[in-house]
């Protein structure tokens, strides 16, 4: 078992396939991954999309036979809706994570909102995704000092600071001991220096995939194999530190 632990669920698959997950599986499997986190795509962009796209990827993970990890969003910028989206989502539509990306949502992390999310996440005990490594709302350090003061909730950076914070995300991973750091987009220097400073017990693996037409899987799957890793060690950041993040979600 392989996980993708940062993907999404994006109009070019629900255009031409509905709500059918094998085309997309299709695209993780051929390079042998076997599991996937799943978030929304369009409703990061427009909010106004959102209930509907966490329904899709509701009832498209429930179609994969446990194969795709269902993760929802919701805009912490709109207070009065966001807390009850996410209560439907987890309540009521079983998903298992929430997605934040606070640089296209304009979304401050120092807000009474975003408290109330990591606190029901908490409560929940399930993981909150952000994107980060970009200013000004997404710098792993801004999520680091998120995480301390909500102790009690999972956090994941879900880029590991990109190409340009990824040194920030290693000081921000050893501030908060409840962050995790997704190997997603770091160049491969990075990616060394990442595996090598960084606690490996909240080291996890995605690729951002869904998220464009290219093949996104096979490239950041090559990078991550050019890794000064142990078996044991790429098995650990690929399976076990997942199934610890998600729980019975990745119970099959």
């Amino acid at each position: 078992m392989i996980v993708d632990c940062h993907t999404h669920w994006g109009p070019s698959f629900k255009t031409r396939y509905g709500l059918d997950p094998a085309p997309w599986l299709d695209g993780e499997l051929r390079h042998g991954v076997t599991h996937a986190v799943v978030a929304p795509l369009l409703g990061l962009h427009d909010d106004t999309l959102l209930p509907q796209e966490n329904d899709d990827i509701a009832a498209v993970c429930a179609a994969s036979g446990g194969c795709m990890i269902p993760f929802c969003a919701v805009n912490p910028y709109r207070r009065d809706t966001a807390a009850a989206e996410f209560r439907r989502c987890v309540e009521g539509l079983k998903m298992r994570g929430l997605k934040i990306h606070p640089w296209v949502q304009g979304a401050s992390l120092f807000g009474d909102s975003i408290d109330e999310l990591c606190e029901m996440a908490a409560h929940w005990r399930v993981p909150l995704l952000f994107h980060d490594g970009t200013p000004s709302y997404s710098l792993p350090s801004q999520i680091a000092l998120l995480a301390r003061r909500h102790p009690d909730a999972t956090m994941i950076l879900g880029h590991c600071g990109l190409y340009e914070h990824w040194r920030e995300a290693i000081a921000a991973m050893r501030y908060a001991e409840n962050l995790w750091g997704c190997l997603c987009g770091p160049h491969l220097g990075a990616l060394r220096e990442l595996v090598r400073r960084c606690d490996r017990q909240r080291l996890v693996w995605g690729t951002d995939y869904g998220a464009s037409g290219t093949d996104v899987v096979g490239h950041f799957w090559r990078l991550f194999k050019l890794l000064p890793l142990t078996d044991r060690e790429f098995e650990q950041i690929t399976l076990h530190n997942p199934r610890r993040l998600l729980g019975a979600a990745l119970a099959c």
